[in-house]
């Protein structure tokens, strides 16, 4: 959920009639059209309680892009897309809403390319409309339309597109998404970690959902990473860096955990907030059940925030005993008149060996010798743990 649905989740006000419609005239192109939207802008929604509705701001823009872009170019495609098109020329929508002193705003920058991937022109759209009334959808509806009408205007009046100045001989299927992707933001952050010498990484499933790119980040350095396989069940993934490494985090011999035993869980909770440095937190292993007694996982009380997700939980002998995956809602806890400190839940290590080994992934195991030390466990965790960022 974006900060600007947050934000309008306070708005309880009743209904707002469309701003006036741009008159312009509409002069269709022939060109073939390919538009890249964030896929996570096509399907934004959520529900605001206190006005008992869905507000679904994804939908607008893509109703927009089909109602109003096919104006300008009838042969418009969506990318990315199951079925291959041709096109001629690309057009990259890094669309971006902001709520402030009662109006709803969307701007979208843009860029457009030929087939051959150089860069055409460049420029921005914006629309506002004020929130008088509240109803956000039908605001969300008519600024989306407006943006769009006038993001399709300026491409026609700055290109004067038509199919002989740019011939189909681009394949939607054959597009870099990766270049196309707005790196000033990423759409969420996690953690992953090193889990074998072969430079492949573990993190959690929902981190690295839907990205079309991935970027890690370790002591200064940054590198890509692409998803190689993943569990929504056990919400696991696994990624390639194609980064050779001397030693990887190795999982506990056996995988039993002890109830109580300490352990280190390592992060990068917050991203903004605490910087872009790891943060360690100690605590225990509490219950060898996940919520509601479910099992593959077990809870554990080192502090975790947004971001830990994907986290290595490390034993003082330096063993990877699991994956830090999920917490419990203190805000729907609260509304029951519980308030829980640090509840915190990750994916056994058994069932990582398990996924591993169905992947055909490498690992290597551990055999705890003597008591370890908290100072065992840093530094296992802080060399093989790394901040990942996904990008749309």
């Amino acid at each position: 959920m974006s900060p600007l649905l947050f934000a309008l989740a306070a708005l309880a006000l009743p209904a707002l009639a469309a701003p006036p419609r741009n008159n312009a005239p509409v002069v269709a192109s022939a060109a073939e059209l390919a538009v890249y939207v964030p896929p996570s802008m096509l399907t934004s929604s959520t529900y605001l309680p206190r006005t008992n509705m869905w507000v679904e701001p994804g939908k607008a823009l893509g109703d927009a892009l089909d109602e109003v872009g096919r104006r300008y170019f009838p042969a418009l495609h969506v990318v990315p897309a199951a079925k291959d098109e041709r096109y001629g020329l690309l057009l990259d929508l890094a669309p971006k809403w902001s709520s402030e002193g009662g109006k709803l705003t969307l701007s979208v920058p843009y860029d457009v390319y030929g087939a051959d991937g150089k860069k055409l022109t460049s420029g921005s759209a914006e629309q506002s409309t004020a929130l008088k009334y509240g109803n956000f959808g039908a605001s969300a509806q008519a600024v989306t339309r407006q943006a769009v009408q006038q993001v399709m205007a300026q491409v026609q009046g700055a290109l004067q597109p038509d199919p002989v100045k740019f011939p189909a001989t681009g394949a939607t299927a054959k597009i870099d998404l990766t270049a196309l992707v707005d790196r000033s933001k990423p759409l969420r952050t996690g953690t992953a970690f090193f889990v074998n010498k072969d430079g492949q990484l573990l993190t959690a499933a929902h981190v690295a959902r839907n990205c079309v790119a991935m970027e890690a980040h370790q002591d200064g350095a940054t590198f890509p990473v692409k998803a190689r396989a993943a569990s929504d069940l056990l919400d696991v993934a696994v990624l390639d860096s194609g980064k050779p490494r001397a030693a990887a985090l190795a999982l506990r011999q056996g995988q039993a955990i002890e109830l109580g035993e300490s352990i280190t869980s390592v992060g990068y909770p917050l991203k903004g907030v605490l910087g872009d440095s790891p943060n360690v937190t100690r605590g225990n292993v509490s219950a060898s059940r996940g919520p509601r007694g479910s099992m593959g996982m077990f809870q554990f009380s080192a502090p975790i925030q947004p971001g830990n997700s994907g986290g290595p939980i490390v034993s003082d002998n330096g063993e990877l005993l699991g994956v830090a995956v999920s917490t419990l809602n203190a805000e729907s806890m609260a509304k029951l008149g519980l308030i829980p400190q640090n509840v915190n839940f990750a994916l056994d290590g058994r069932y990582v060996a398990m996924f591993l080994q169905r992947e055909k992934v490498p690992f290597e195991t551990l055999r705890a010798q003597g008591a370890g030390s908290m100072q065992t466990a840093n530094q296992a965790a802080l060399s093989n743990t790394v901040q990942l960022n996904c990008y749309q």
